[in-house]
Parts: C-alpha cells; structure tokens; sequence
C-alpha cells in the first residue's frame, strides 16, 4: 500500500505475508536525534508511523533484516515517487505545502557544451575536467561565467543548466556560461586542500579565462564539501570569485561534528574552518549567500559560518529550505536564493 501522507507526519507499511523479515526500519538521514525507527508487525506485514521533521519532503530507504541477520536496503515499492542521487535512487515522501519550483516548467533550451581540461598546480597531480555550457545565442561573446564544484552531478540532480536556461529566456537573468568542474579526488580536493585551492586560483581559472571569453571574476556555486572548497579557495586567495553561492556547506567543528570523525580530512577541514570562524576579519569582500536544509545535520556550522561572515563585515545572506541534505533541496533552493545573488552580481538581462 502506498504511504498515506497527513500534514503531520506518513503510515508507511510493507507487505510480508509469509514473514521472511525478522525486522524492518526506516532509513534517512536528517538532522539528529532520531525517533525509533522500527516498523511494528502487522497481520499482514509491517508498519511504521513517520512523526514529520521540520521538513517539507524526506527521501529514503527501507531497511530489512532476514531471520539469518542478513540486512538489505531498498526502495519502498509501494511508493511511486523517487529522487536519483549519486548513490542511486530514494523513495520520497512529499508533505502538505511542498511544490516543486516553477522554473522546472519555463522553457529552457538546451544551449551548447564544451569539454576542457585545466592544468593542475603543484601538489593536485591531476589536471581539472570542465565542461562549459553556453545559452543559445550566446555563440563566443563575453559573459559571465558560474563556475560549479561538482558540477556534472549538480547539473544531472539538481537540473543548474536547466535553471541557467529557464532564467536567462525568461529575463530574470543575462546571459552567462556554466563551467562545470568534476571532482576527480573529491574527498581530498574539496576537503580544505591547499594544493587545490592554489591550483584551481592560480592555474585552473586563468587558463579557463583565456579559453572562453568571460566577463568579470566568476561565481562559484558549491554544495556540502564543494562549498567549503570554495570558501577555502577564496579565503586562501582573495578575489578569485566575485560571488560565492554555498548550499549545506561541510563546515565541520568539533563542537557540532565530532560524530564526523571517521572522515579521513575532518581535522583538515576542522582546522580550516575555526580559523575562519574565530578570524577577527575577512581577507576578502566576496559576496556570499549560503542555504541550508531545515532538516540538515550541517544546520548549526552554517548558521555559525553565517554569522562569522557577516561579523566581519562580508555581506552575507543565510536562508534556508524545507529539506534535508539532498540534490532536490538544493534545486528547490536555486530560486530566489541564486537568482538573488547572481542578479545583484550580475543584473538582469539587457531589456527587461
């Protein structure tokens, strides 16, 4: 039977007639502490009632253990509705008040793609896949340019060109390019790497520039890991970006994270940040906006980023989303929150 979805919360149930699982659980991974999560006995399966987080949508997993204590994860059949990830699908259980951002239905034209490859810096090893997409029209005149860690998975889960498209035809936005950079080694690029950071300021991006003609610095859109990688990057050399949108940023301080620990770079990444959070002043005038999940684990070392940023006199802008830590959060987060930024960067297009 399908979840039956109330404003306060969702009856998920799974069929198991002849009682080939000895336990059943739900799987998600929100903000902390958990509820118990098990599914009680039915006559005809099992059942769990779901309290609602602070949160508009939830993606996750059913957990089944066999009486030999084999356990699997899988989707829930009887739920239509999935999100795709990076490490594969979800079930989704959407509440009363979500909807889907409007943009997804605004023409939106595909728009040209380039692949290219920057050269690395010492210490990387590994030179730097982008591919640069383009609006039509745009052909080789200068624009600017929004550069994207990890971006092919940004643009396949969280649809970014297909916003870039959406918003430059409807006016919103002018025409700009989308880089979009693969994180090879992501773990140890986007973890507060030096080597990266200098290899991506001082030879990524200015080989990229005089590739594709590009109006002004870029901005960086990153989400968890990748936007603490373009914090870092800009901290580490000031004015590489002239705007930074960071979705759910991995800012990891031991006050809030210790539970992080069996990440190989967490003490790099904890270093990096309480410098930054406990700097008496900003070495940069980047402009920044940073959204997060209601329901994220990452919740209080954004907020706390947040604060230090505006502390310091950087103009920064903290909202949030009705979501956990997600590909679809971050979609549904692009407008206004990226619409805002890149049009204060940026402007409208020409005419509108």
């Amino acid at each position: 039977m399908a979840p039956r979805v109330e404003p306060e919360g969702a009856l998920l149930t799974l069929d198991d007639p002849t009682g080939h699982w000895d336990a059943v659980s739900l799987w998600y991974h929100l903000r902390r502490p958990y509820p118990d999560r098990s599914f009680a006995r039915t006559d005809e399966g099992w059942g769990y009632w779901f309290d609602r987080p602070d949160v508009d949508r939830v993606e996750y997993l059913i957990e089944q253990t066999d009486p030999a204590g084999t356990t699997r994860l899988s989707l829930d059949e009887a739920n239509p509705l999935r999100a795709p990830g990076a490490f594969g699908e979800h079930s989704v259980l959407e509440f009363p008040g979500y909807a889907r951002p409007g943009w997804l239905d605004w023409p939106a034209p595909p728009g040209q793609r380039m692949d290219l490859t920057m050269p690395h810096g010492r210490g990387l090893r590994r030179d730097l896949p982008v591919q640069v997409w383009s609006p039509e029209g745009l052909a080789d005149a200068p624009a600017p340019l929004l550069l994207v860690h990890d971006g092919p998975e940004l643009d396949a889960y969280s649809s970014l060109t297909r916003y870039s498209a959406a918003m430059i035809r409807a006016g919103r936005l002018p025409a700009y390019r989308v880089g979009l950079l693969a994180p090879l080694d992501r773990d140890a690029w986007y973890s507060a790497s030096p080597a990266y950071a200098r290899s991506l300021s001082t030879h990524a991006l200015p080989a990229l520039a005089r590739a594709v003609p590009t109006i002004g610095a870029p901005v960086l859109v990153g989400a968890s890991l990748g936007a603490l990688a373009g914090l870092h990057a800009e901290w580490s050399a000031p004015g590489t970006f002239a705007g930074l949108y960071l979705a759910s940023g991995s800012f990891f301080q031991m006050r809030y994270d210790s539970h992080e620990q069996h990440f190989g770079r967490f003490f790099r990444i904890v270093s990096a940040v309480e410098a930054l959070v406990d700097s008496p002043e900003a070495p940069s005038t980047v402009q920044v906006s940073i959204v997060c999940g209601t329901g994220e684990e990452n919740w209080e070392n954004n907020r706390v980023v947040a604060e230090a940023l505006s502390r310091m006199g950087v103009d920064t802008a903290f909202t949030s989303f009705r979501d956990g830590h997600t590909w679809v959060g971050w979609r549904d987060s692009f407008d206004p929150a990226l619409t805002t930024l890149l049009s204060a960067l940026w402007g409208e297009r020409p005419g509108h």
